[in-house]
């Protein structure tokens, strides 16, 4: 990994002590120490653990080890999986970095960035550790260039991260409004994001948003199965984030969604002409000001002017979103899809839930 540069002068010390070592037992006599006596000559302060040792070195032996191996080293202890998630933390960061500069439009530098749109807002909400388990496998599965997944690695990779996220959320506000802010900064990175309209009520907020290029559209909807409350939600946000690293890496596809009670299909048009597919998102937010405040922020601020809530918001709203997109009709989809979150208007004051359609 990135720290292979260490590991020879580490070699080449040890080497040095072993052969001062053997010219020492060569020329001179050896004294016999008491046992008592050698303990005693221990130095002040050396470490006797192995996770005594400062952050910074600990995280230089892990780059050492076999990323098939950070599993075990996760499970042995609470120190040990926090320097592993340091470790993933800063080697993605450096990843993300270094390919951002050498090309923004490469395929690489579109995966990392559309990965950290997706998982940003959670990270910083505190599920830094789940993000740096669920990255574990992808990496493995992309040995060669750990950093450079395949598309339906990080599908894989979204999928267990959310459901991981509903497993410790549930339907719970925390969950409606990570989810709300990640969506809304997917849509805000989209080159061709444009705002139509824009408008404030009485507690709360209205927004269109129309982006060039890219297309979805539910195919068929399982009636006889219900469909989990948040799986229609989590699966929105992959397709928006492959969409995005199709946008980014300027790569046409089309792709129909693998799921049990629903076949989305969606796409991505480079065509640069006025036939060129549009999709319009019509949203929503009824709560207090507090909440469709930092919404729309998120929206109108550039993300290096975004201020990230010190206090997380506790107060219930809705999000009501409808998704129109001409270009699915063509392949037999309905032009609307509907999503709903939160409370029903009238019951702001009133217990927690989630519905989705």
């Amino acid at each position: 990994m990135s720290y292979s540069g260490h590991r020879n002068s580490y070699d080449d010390d040890d080497d040095d002590d072993e052969s001062d070592e053997n010219e020492g037992s060569e020329s001179e006599p050896c004294a016999k120490v008491a046992r008592l006596q050698l303990r005693t000559l221990r130095p002040a302060g050396m470490a006797k653990n192995l996770c005594d040792l400062p952050s910074e070195i600990l995280e230089k032996i892990i780059g050492y080890v076999n990323v098939w191996h950070h599993n075990r080293i996760r499970a042995t202890s609470k120190r040990l999986r926090y320097i592993t998630d340091l470790f993933i933390t800063h080697e993605f960061q450096k990843a993300l970095n270094k390919n951002s500069k050498a090309n923004q439009r490469s395929y690489k530098s579109a995966a990392l960035r559309s990965i950290k749109l997706a998982t940003e807002v959670y990270v910083k909400y505190g599920f830094e550790t789940l993000f740096c388990g669920c990255m574990l496998p992808m990496l493995r599965n992309s040995y060669k260039d750990p950093f450079c997944p395949a598309t339906k690695n990080i599908q894989h990779f979204l999928i267990n991260f959310y459901k991981g996220i509903e497993n410790r959320l549930g339907s719970t506000q925390e969950f409606n409004l990570l989810y709300v802010l990640t969506f809304l900064r997917l849509l805000k990175a989209f080159r061709s994001f444009h705002t139509t309209s824009s408008c404030v009520g009485i507690s709360k907020w209205g927004c269109v948003i129309e982006l060039k290029g890219p297309w979805l559209g539910v195919l068929w909807t399982s009636k006889s199965r219900l469909q989990s409350k948040s799986e229609d939600h989590t699966k929105i946000l992959i397709i928006m984030t492959e969409l995005l690293l199709a946008e980014i890496a300027n790569e046409a596809f089309r792709r129909v969604s693998d799921c049990d009670n629903e076949i989305c299909i969606f796409g991505y048009d480079t065509s640069d002409n006025k036939r060129c597919p549009k999709t319009r998102f019509d949203f929503t937010v009824h709560g207090s000001k507090q909440i469709w405040s930092l919404f729309r922020s998120c929206l109108e601020e550039n993300e290096e002017n975004f201020k990230w809530p010190s206090l997380w918001p506790k107060d219930e709203f809705m999000f009501d979103l409808e998704i129109h997109s001409k270009e699915a009709m063509k392949w037999g989809c309905s032009e609307t899809k509907y999503v709903e979150m939160g409370l029903s208007i009238g019951d702001c004051d009133s217990t927690r839930s989630v519905e989705s359609h």
